[in-house]
């Protein structure tokens, strides 16, 4: 009953948010996937080929969501990968696949749950978000509006980094892993960075094989 709950609260709120909220949809499109993620579980035959699938999947959703969001902003001001929407996507496909990449070999590795990958994701978009204007907003445009913006971000980039493992929830499980403890969940947040890092080395090859300027 509660996940049938959560599911229809979830699907008013992803279609109302899709075209009053555009990005911040991914969080109740996160409560639809969680109200069904018994029903989807997915076995550990090619585990990282199908982690990866569903991180691009998600993540490239949420830039599409992101993309929409922003196409009443001038080009200039868009708060994008590429003003561009099609490069947008493009160059979306190597910050996704890495950050993707990464949770498939944590999660395998150790008991990182929906729930912990949601908080580390959430907590770490909060501090890059725009080149950490997001992070330093309580003090450029005030405390509330600040907040407001730490809690938008949150449950931007939690919701996307954490669907994925609903769908191995049950089969993980069953795998013998090892115990997450703090020191994880800190080298997982320093990852993404790393992750980040050779997204952005990606995005630098594509420029330069298209011959554009970043």
């Amino acid at each position: 009953m509660k996940n049938r709950i959560i599911g229809i609260v979830s699907v008013v709120a992803f279609f109302v948010l899709l075209f009053y909220g555009q990005v911040i949809a991914i969080f109740p499109l996160f409560g639809i996937v969680y109200s069904v993620h018994t029903r989807i579980q997915l076995s550990m035959n090619h585990f990282y080929k199908k982690y990866i699938v569903l991180g691009l999947v998600f993540g490239l959703f949420t830039e599409v969501l992101a993309v929409l969001d922003n196409l009443d902003t001038p080009p200039e001001e868009r708060i994008l990968f590429s003003p561009d929407p099609g490069m947008d996507l493009v160059l979306g496909v190597g910050f996704y696949f890495f950050i993707a990449l990464l949770w498939s070999i944590l999660v395998k590795r150790y008991t990182f749950t929906f729930r912990s990958v949601f908080i580390i994701g959430g907590i770490w978009g909060i501090v890059m978000e725009n080149d950490m204007a997001v992070l330093v907003s309580p003090l450029t445009q005030g405390i509330l509006i600040g907040l407001l913006s730490y809690v938008f971000v949150f449950f931007v980039y939690g919701p996307f980094m954490a669907i994925p493992p609903l769908f191995f929830k049950e089969s993980l499980n069953t795998q013998d892993r090892k115990e997450r403890k703090l020191r994880h969940g800190i080298l997982a947040f320093l990852l993404l960075f790393a992750a980040w890092g050779l997204a952005a080395l990606y995005m630098g090859v594509v420029y330069t094989a298209l011959g554009l300027s970043p």
